[in-house]
């Protein structure tokens, strides 16, 4: 199983109220980590636009190191106009890598606050409220895909 993840409306806030830097960056990473430490099985692929600002190690860093460890890419850079805007469509990232990568036959899950980048393989997202960011509902939803496919 790969999860896709994206930090900005899942891993902390997103919008009014939330600075980067004002202390909840990342306030609900442990929770998100709690829960693979039950589904070791599964490998993670960062999509979210942090990727454009950091290395993979460096992204790694983010993570406690058993976590951070099980990290194995990071989906493609959006494709920009010549004006250099990204036309970004996360769900196309992802069959990109997945095609990349020889997986377009694994099991996968998008944790992401933007459904809207998705549409056929919405069944595959687990949307979370970008100003609420990871929470009860997400979690349930989450841990109902990694169940699925438990080795």
């Amino acid at each position: 199983m790969i999860l896709f993840l994206d930090f900005d409306g899942v891993l902390h806030p997103e919008g009014e109220g939330h600075l980067p830097n004002d202390g909840t960056d990342f306030c609900f990473l442990p929770r998100l980590e709690a829960l693979l430490r039950e589904f070791p099985h599964v490998r993670i692929v960062i999509s979210s636009m942090w990727r454009e600002r950091y290395s993979l190690d460096e992204l790694r860093t983010f993570f406690s190191p058993d976590i951070g460890a099980r990290i194995i890419g990071t989906t493609p850079p959006p494709r920009r106009d010549n004006a250099g805007y990204a036309h970004a469509r996360r769900e196309g990232e992802i069959c990109d890598w997945l095609a990349a990568n020889g997986s377009v036959d694994q099991p996968w899950v998008a944790l992401d606050d933007a459904e809207w980048q998705f549409d056929r393989h919405i069944d595959r997202l687990v949307a979370c409220g970008s100003f609420v960011g990871f929470d009860d509902d997400a979690e349930r939803a989450l841990h109902a895909h990694f169940e699925a496919v438990r080795p």
